[in-house]
């Protein structure tokens, strides 16, 4: 497809659309907006975000808009003289175009609020994108009267966008008001980056930070998708991976150091600009039970979120630790994490363990000075499959302080023999997934579901059900 795109863009270039003299696609506010600080200007939407016509189903469109406001209801009459609904006119415009339709919908709330208006107005509809109004323009002059009506708007819009500017970042690497990737620009006393042909394409449609601002929020509002805790996500295009823990997303510095934290084969894939929804958590640098050692030479071992201070060389021999493995590093690079208690001679298991008193078949999970119950053995095969627990006294085990019992993770997938329902786990709750549509547009893997008995998953308490596009439960599972 981007092969073909790229021979078409040449050809493209020789295709003209008319527009007034002096046009200029522009918001009519250009003052300098207050910028959410999640909003990274260089990077408004992906090119998927903008181009991908398979982004919504034409069903999914018909929903959608019905939840918002009156608009599904509108008819217009459509390029070819044949009068259509709202939505059979945006899902035209998004296949000839190969346009997103999410974008669609977001660029006419965006421009005049049409998708939560009750009741449009023919003026909002007659002027849906926009396009073809400028600062100067009036909305009575004849110049811009080819543009006028809901179905002109879409189809110069989503042509613009694919044929103008799309295809010209292809061809020539800019779009025809010289914004492109890479290419820095100052708008509204702003340098702008763009990183990618969709924020080139939508800074040349609207030319102003608060423009797109609005977009992004719209965007975010109605399609971001809200990860449950404890998903590990690689971002799209930029290949960064995070782990989404208590609204944030914490970027791992490599996939060694991921691998040390979680399953990496469970690792989902989610646009970069759903994630930048999400602020930015505290990097995670070190790989669990890293051993760092800081300028004054404490030797710590990462244990988690907490790092924990190994009291001497004589515990550090103990341990079976190796000098080999210690990295050096700044009190900045500790910064982060939370001082845990130390470990002496008298710890036990500060990495982690399996612990049992002979004649007890009870198992518990014993890190950190703290022990957690195995409440089921699925749980041991699952996250223990073939290691065998310590055996430790009585008194041994008194002495560890007991935490929550040793769960599933949050993040996991799972399902019953007995039940295909699939749940993620997230806080001590299981979340209904409810159906494959919703199963597959938060990019999880059919191979990462878990089968556990009912016994366990009985355990846990009924969760709000996932759903996507911030779309009510019943349009999410139609």
């Amino acid at each position: 497809m981007m092969d073909m795109l790229k021979k078409l863009a040449f050809f493209a270039l020789l295709l003209t659309i008319t527009l007034p003299s002096g046009f200029v696609r522009a918001q009519t506010d250009a003052t300098a907006p207050v910028i959410n600080p999640n909003f990274d200007p260089n990077s408004v939407l992906t090119d998927d975000d903008l181009f991908d016509a398979n982004g919504m189903t034409y069903p999914r469109l018909v929903a959608f808009l019905h939840t918002k406001g009156g608009l599904a209801d509108v008819r217009a009459t459509d390029i070819d003289g044949t009068v259509r609904s709202a939505p059979e006119i945006i899902w035209r415009m998004s296949q000839m175009y190969q346009i997103n339709p999410k974008y669609l919908v977001a660029l006419l709330q965006k421009e005049q609020s049409l998708v939560e208006d009750p009741t449009p107005s023919q003026d909002a509809l007659d002027w849906a994108t926009g396009y073809g109004v400028c600062d100067t323009c009036a909305k009575n002059d004849p110049a811009i009267s080819d543009f006028k009506g809901f179905a002109n708007q879409l189809y110069y819009t989503s042509r613009q966008m694919r044929e103008k500017y799309y295809l010209s970042v292809l061809a020539t690497g800019k779009t025809i008001s010289g914004m492109g990737p890479g290419i820095p620009t100052l708008i509204d006393g702003v340098t702008v980056t763009p990183s990618n042909a969709a924020t080139a394409a939508l800074y040349t449609y609207t030319p102003h930070l608060h423009g797109n601002l609005n977009l992004w929020n719209i965007w975010h509002r109605w399609f971001a998708k809200n990860y449950p805790d404890g998903t590990v996500v690689r971002g799209i295009p930029s290949k960064q991976i995070y782990w989404i823990r208590f609204g944030q997303k914490r970027p791992f510095a490599s996939l060694t150091v991921a691998s040390s934290f979680v399953d990496i084969s469970k690792i989902i894939e989610a646009s970069d600009s759903d994630l930048s929804a999400y602020a930015d958590g505290d990097k995670i640098a070190f790989p669990n039970y890293a051993l760092l050692k800081d300028p004054s030479g404490n030797i710590w071992l990462i244990v988690g979120n907490e790092r924990r201070h190994i009291a001497d060389m004589e515990t550090f021999g103990k341990l079976s630790f190796n000098l080999d493995e210690v990295e050096d590093v700044t009190e900045t690079d500790l910064a982060q994490y939370a001082i845990g208690e130390p470990i002496t001679t008298k710890s036990m298991s500060p990495e982690g363990t399996l612990v049992q008193v002979p004649g007890d078949k009870t198992i518990w999970y014993a890190e950190a000075g703290t022990k957690r119950l195995i409440l089921h053995p699925a749980i041991l095969s699952l996250y223990f499959d073939g290691l065998k627990a310590k055996k430790i006294t009585a008194d041994e085990l008194n002495a560890l302080t007991t935490g929550e019992p040793y769960g599933l993770h949050d993040g996991e997938l799972v399902r019953t023999k007995t039940n295909p329902a699939v749940f993620v786990i997230e806080n001590g709750k299981k979340r209904p997934i409810t159906s494959a549509d919703v199963f597959e547009g938060m990019g999880w893997k059919w191979t990462s579901i878990e089968i556990v008995p009912d016994s366990l998953l009985n355990d846990y308490e009924l969760g709000d059900p996932i759903v996507i596009d911030q779309i009510n439960t019943q349009i999410a599972s139609a």
